[in-house]
């Protein structure tokens, strides 16, 4: 049986994560926890939904290679960190040309009961689904509407979208 899950902010291969993640010792233990989750976590029948600011440098296209080759479906929404020009044209083209994402989204509706973003939706926006989002890292917004799946509030794993359905919503 398949399973969906979904996390964000990944920052993978940026050595400045660590300021913010200061419980790793350097940035290449960050990835390689990161990334140990996900493949133990996530299988090739299984789909991983990626909700921004995950790849951060080019170096990090051979971490999502890796990711692909042991899960079924990868699907990516785009974070702050990975629209401006340069970051798009470097890293999220390349990922798109060597077919290492199933689909590439700005917004992504969820079968109708959650929006898959990046950046949290205005509340008028939501028309009574939920929205599954990161870029707020730690921080958690008051209302259940609402589904940080940051690393932090994950404990750098993915989450499966059934529990996010079932009521979860941060740690």
């Amino acid at each position: 049986m398949s399973v969906v899950y979904v996390m964000s902010d990944l920052h993978l291969t940026q050595p400045s994560v660590i300021k913010f993640r200061s419980q790793f010792p350097s940035h290449i233990e960050h990835d390689e926890l990161i990334i140990d989750n996900i493949l133990t976590i996530c299988k090739k029948r299984d789909t991983l939904w990626l909700l921004g600011d995950c790849f951060i440098f080019p170096e990090s296209i051979k971490l999502l290679a890796k990711m692909k080759q042991h899960i079924g479906y990868i699907h990516l929404v785009l974070g702050n960190h990975d629209t401006d020009r340069e970051r798009y044209k470097n890293i999220v083209l390349p990922i798109i040309n060597q077919s290492l994402v199933d689909s590439v989204h700005g917004v992504h509706k969820m079968k109708g009961k959650a929006w898959m973003t990046h950046t949290p939706m205005h509340p008028q926006e939501l028309y009574g689904k939920i929205n599954i989002h990161g870029h707020v890292h730690s921080n958690t917004i008051p209302d259940d509407r609402y589904c940080n799946v940051s690393c932090e509030n994950t404990d750098y794993k993915p989450v499966k979208l059934q529990d996010i359905y079932g009521g979860w919503r941060y740690i």
